[in-house]
C-alpha cells in the first residue's frame, strides 16, 4: 500500500492507494467504517465519456480526512470491490457527479439511475450558493475555484494544479495526460485521492451557505441534472453519409471563396490586416478601432458591405463561414461520434447566474435559427421521428404573469396580437399588422425582457432615438404592470444586491446594473418553466426520447406510428398555468432528420 500525508486548512489527512489484492482488506475496513456518506470520485482517460478505447482508470473513496484510491483498470478483485462499495455506500457525495456517474455507468454497469437518488453534488450546492462566475464577481464553480474560496488555496493551486505539471512533464497536453500518465506516479496519485475528501469538505461548508429560500431547489435542481445526464448518455444519432458529404462540400465552397478573394490581393481571409488592406485600397473606410489601434474588420462591417453586393467581403465572410461550420461543427460531429455513430452533447443543466442550461459537442443552443443543413446530420432513431415542441411566447407569459399586467393577460387570455397592441400603443390606434410599426413594437416587446431600452431598439430597428424613445415610452404605457414590476426589483436589488425568484433561487445583481433585475428574473423563471417541464416528461416515461433542452424547446425522437400523439403529448405536459397565465406550446413532428423541421427534405 502505498500512502500520501498531506493538509487540508491545517488538518492532517492521508491518502492510502491499493497496490494489490492484499491492500483491499483495508479498504473494505474503510467502507464498512463509512457506509453512511463517503466522497466519490473518478480518474479516466479523458473527458470523452463515449469515445472508442475509453477506460476508467481509478475510483476513489474518502471522508473529512481519509480516501482510499482503488486501481480498476487492474480489472477483477478491484473492480469488484468498488462495485460493492457503490452498491452498499447510502449517501455520495461528488462535485460535478453528472460526469462521473456517466463514467461508472458506461464502464461499471452501475445505472445512473441507482445512483442519483444517493448522489450529493456539491457543485449544485455551489451555484445555489453564488451562481455567479469569477469574471462575474463570484468565486466559480470548478472543483479548484470553490476549494480556493471555501476550503484552502494552497490545496487548490498546488494540489488541483498538479495535473497540468504533469502535462508539461509528459510533454503532452492536458487533453491526453489522463491516459497517458503511470498509474502509480506519485503526483497523480495525490491528485486523484484529495478529490473525495475536498468534496466532503466542501459539503461541510457549502450546505449551511445555501439560503434557506432555496433549500427546496437542492432537490430539484440534482433531479434535472439526471434527466440531462439520461440524455447525455443516450445520444444523437448522427448521419454519417451525410456528414461525410456536408464536409467535403463545405471544404469546397471555403477553397472557392479564398480563390476569389485572391483574386482581389487577399491570400488569407483570416489576416486582419489583408483584408484590411484591400477594402481600403477598393474605397472602403474603416473607422472603427481594436484596443491595440489596428483597424476593426468586424462582422457588422462585413456584413454591411455584402449587404451592399460587396464581392470581396462576400468572399471573406463565406470562405470563414464554411471553415468554421465544417472544422467546429460537423468535423467535429464526425471526431466525436461513439461506435453506434451517436453523438453526445453535454449538457450544463445549471450553467448561467440565471440557471439557463448550456450546451456542448451539438451546439443546438448556437445554430443559426433558421438553418436546416448542419441540424441535418442528426436523426431519430430507426423507425422514429423528430419531433419539436417548444412554448408558445415562453418568456413574455412568464413576464405576464409574473408582473401581473392585466392588459397583457388579458392579451394572451384572447389571443390578442401583443406587438400590435404596443404599437398602436406608441403610435396611435390607426396602426395596423401590417405596417412597420408592429416590428418596432416586437422589438420592444422582446428587448424589454432583456433589458433593453431606447438605444437597443434603434440599433436593432434603425429608428432614430427620437423614434425609438416613443416606442419604448409606448410599452411602458400600454403595460404598467411591467414597469411596475421593473421597478420594485430594480429596488430590491440595490438594497439587497440581489432578488429572488418566485422558486426561491437568488440571482445577484450589480448594484451599478439594476436595471438587469428584471432579465435575471424572467430568464430564469423561463429556465425553471423548461426544468419543471423535463421532470415531467421523465416521470412520464419519456426519458429515453429526449434528445436535447434547447431553451424554450425540447427536442425529441418518437416512434413513427406514434408520432403525432407522442408530440402532443410532449406538449401536454411541457405546458403549465403560471398564475393566471397558460404557458401553452406548440408540437411539431417532422421527417427523420432534425433538419427536416427546418426545410430540409429528409
Amino acid at each position: 500500500m502505498i500512502e500520501f500525508r498531506n493538509e487540508v486548512a491545517g488538518i492532517p489527512v492521508v491518502i492510502r492507494v491499493v497496490e494489490n489484492e492484499d491492500d483491499l482488506e483495508g479498504f473494505r475496513d474503510f467502507i464498512r467504517n463509512n457506509l453512511a456518506i463517503l466522497g466519490l470520485d473518478t480518474e479516466t482517460t479523458g473527458l470523452g465519456i463515449y469515445g472508442e478505447g475509453y477506460g476508467l482508470r481509478l475510483v476513489q473513496f474518502g471522508n473529512y480526512t481519509e480516501s482510499w484510491v482503488v486501481p480498476v483498470e487492474y480489472g477483477g478483485r478491484f473492480a469488484e470491490d468498488v462495485r460493492l462499495a457503490l452498491n452498499g455506500v447510502q449517501r455520495f457525495v461528488l462535485h460535478n457527479a453528472s460526469f462521473d456517474l456517466q463514467v461508472l455507468d458506461r464502464c461499471m454497469g452501475i445505472p445512473m439511475e441507482s445512483m442519483w437518488p444517493k448522489v450529493t453534488d456539491t457543485r449544485i450546492l455551489a451555484h445555489l450558493v453564488d451562481p455567479r462566475g469569477r469574471d462575474e464577481g463570484g468565486f466559480g464553480h470548478s472543483l479548484e475555484e470553490v476549494t480556493r474560496h471555501y476550503v484552502d488555496p494552497v490545496v487548490a493551486d498546488e494540489v488541483k494544479g498538479l495535473m497540468g505539471r504533469l502535462a508539461k512533464e509528459f510533454q503532452t497536453t492536458k487533453e491526453k495526460i489522463w491516459a497517458a500518465v503511470d498509474l502509480t506516479h506519485p503526483d497523480y496519485l495525490l491528485y486523484s485521492g484529495m478529490d473525495p475528501i475536498l468534496a466532503m469538505r466542501l459539503h461541510q461548508k457549502l450546505g449551511p451557505l445555501v439560503p434557506d429560500v432555496s433549500r427546496k431547489l437542492v432537490r430539484y435542481e440534482h433531479r434535472i441534472a439526471e434527466v440531462c445526464a439520461v440524455m447525455e448518455r443516450t445520444g444523437f444519432l448522427l448521419d454519417v453519409d451525410y456528414t461525410l458529404d456536408l464536409s467535403a462540400r463545405l471544404q469546397q465552397v471555403e477553397l472557392d471563396y479564398k480563390a476569389k478573394a485572391a483574386v482581389f490581393g487577399c491570400e488569407n481571409v483570416n489576416s486582419t490586416d489583408q483584408v484590411a488592406d484591400v477594402l481600403e485600397f477598393r474605397g472602403v473606410r474603416i473607422p472603427d478601432r481594436t484596443p491595440t489601434g489596428k483597424r476593426k474588420v468586424d462582422k457588422k462591417l462585413l456584413d454591411r458591405l455584402v449587404a451592399e453586393g460587396d464581392e470581396f467581403a462576400t468572399a471573406v465572410k463565406e470562405a470563414k463561414k464554411a471553415a468554421k461550420w465544417r472544422s467546429t461543427w460537423v468535423d467535429g460531429f464526425l471526431k466525436n461520434r461513439d461506435a453506434g455513430d451517436r453523438c453526445h452533447a453535454s449538457i450544463n443543466a445549471l450553467r448561467a447566474r440565471t440557471a439557463r442550461m448550456s450546451i456542448t459537442g451539438i451546439p443546438a443552443q448556437t445554430l443559426p435559427s433558421g438553418d436546416w443543413m448542419i441540424r441535418r446530420c442528426f436523426l431519430a432513431d430507426e423507425g422514429q421521428l423528430i419531433s419539436s415542441v417548444d412554448y408558445q411566447a415562453q418568456e413574455l407569459r412568464v413576464l405576464a404573469a409574473l408582473s401581473g399586467d392585466r392588459t397583457m393577460i388579458k392579451a394572451f387570455h384572447e389571443g390578442a396580437d401583443l406587438h400590435l397592441l404596443t404599437a398602436q400603443a406608441a403610435f396611435g390606434s390607426h396602426i395596423t399588422k401590417d405596417d412597420p410599426e408592429r416590428k418596432y413594437a416586437k422589438v420592444v416587446n422582446f428587448g424589454r425582457v432583456y433589458g433593453g431600452g431606447a438605444n437597443t431598439v434603434a440599433e436593432q430597428t434603425g429608428l432614430d432615438m427620437e423614434r425609438a424613445k416613443i416606442v419604448v415610452d409606448g410599452f411602458d404605457k400600454a403595460y404598467p404592470g411591467v414597469k411596475a414590476l421593473s421597478n420594485r426589483l430594480q429596488a430590491e436589488a440595490r438594497r439587497n444586491g440581489y432578488i429572488v425568484t418566485p422558486v426561491g433561487r437568488r440571482l445577484p445583481v450589480d448594484r451599478s446594473r439594476a436595471y438587469s433585475a428584471l432579465n435575471y428574473l424572467i430568464q430564469s423563471s423561463s429556465r425553471d418553466v423548461t426544468g419543471r417541464a423535463l421532470l415531467r416528461l421523465y416521470d412520464a416515461g419519456f426519458g429515453p426520447y429526449l434528445r436535447l433542452p434547447i431553451h424554450d424547446e425540447i427536442l425529441a425522437s418518437v416512434p413513427a406510428e406514434h408520432a403525432e400523439w407522442g408530440a402532443a403529448e410532449i406538449g401536454r405536459l411541457m405546458a403549465e398555468d403560471m398564475g393566471p397565465v397558460h404557458i401553452g406550446t406548440d408540437p411539431e413532428v417532422g421527417g427523420r432528420s432534425w433538419g427536416s423541421l427546418y426545410g430540409a427534405s429528409a
